[in-house]
């Protein structure tokens, strides 16, 4: 259901991403280089050149030295929808995997790259597997931002309104959400 990534000092905790709400995708064999880059594919390479990188079940598979922890995406679509996150996206996915509260008001700032796009998610519930309803949104390109929800007051929160948004309103997981691209309705 969820993947755990380990990290301490040196980037050691559970974390999982997503996988309560992104669809299935058949499973396929990929050798730790091709995980690897899989995994890079979220971010520019001054960001994961340097990053550590770990797999689908938080296995490190390069160490990094810039902060920066790459995967290559969630389970159980394992290498779909890679990302590259920060020391407070990786705060945000710790408590996301465990369903604990993460105050957005705690953190300044965080920036998570998925520079491949993502799944199919609700923009409005973290934890909706239902499609038929909420507001669905399948990103493309797209930065996530991390930002005290009292500065994202001003946000749209609809996905298709153009430019960036508010996903997760008013729930712990909050975030803003910058497209890359022109998001396009999903019907």
């Amino acid at each position: 259901m969820y993947f755990r990534i380990l990290l301490s000092l040196s980037l050691l905790f559970t974390v999982p991403l997503f996988g309560a709400h992104h669809e299935s995708s058949k499973k396929a064999e990929y050798s730790e280089k091709q995980i690897i880059e899989i995994a890079m594919s979220a971010a520019p390479s001054n960001v994961s050149l340097g990053a550590t990188i770990i797999d689908s079940k938080g296995k490190t598979l390069r160490k990094g030295s810039n902060g920066w922890t790459c995967m290559p995406g969630t389970p159980p679509n394992e290498n779909v929808n890679p990302m590259c996150v920060d020391k407070a996206w990786q705060k945000w996915l710790k408590a996301f995997m465990d369903q604990t509260p993460y105050n957005s008001e705690d953190e300044s700032f965080g920036l998570s790259y998925m520079l491949v796009g993502d799944q199919a998610v609700d923009n409005d519930d973290p934890f909706n597997t239902d499609r038929s309803k909420g507001t669905w949104v399948a990103e493309g390109p797209h930065l996530m931002i991390l930002l005290p929800e009292s500065l994202m007051n001003n946000l749209p929160t609809n996905p298709y309104s153009g430019g960036p948004y508010v996903m997760f309103k008013g729930t712990d997981f909050v975030h803003v959400m910058v497209p890359l691209e022109t998001t396009k309705p999903l019907n």
